[in-house]
């Protein structure tokens, strides 16, 4: 399976294994997102810089820009009788 990684935070005064394993997950800047696979090497990665990142499944990110559209749509159009 995959997951996708997105960078939350910045880099700015992160230590050196930081940002190198944040450059090894192939995250640069600020909502980056990439997506990686699910094996054991990625989970360890992940682990280091949990608290920079946002981990979501397939199936997650499809249902939040589902209801991220929803939220944009286009409202019916306002009839009004003068």
């Amino acid at each position: 399976s995959t997951l996708f990684v997105t960078l939350r935070r910045g880099t700015a005064g992160k230590t050196k294994d930081h940002l190198k394993t944040l450059i090894g997950l192939g995250l640069r800047r600020p909502r980056d997102v990439r997506a990686l696979p699910n094996n054991s090497g990625t989970r360890g990665a992940i682990e280091k810089v949990k608290h920079l990142v946002r981990v979501e499944t397939l199936e997650s990110v499809e249902e939040r820009l589902r209801v991220a559209h929803e939220h944009r749509a286009l409202r019916e159009p306002i009839d009004v009788k003068h």
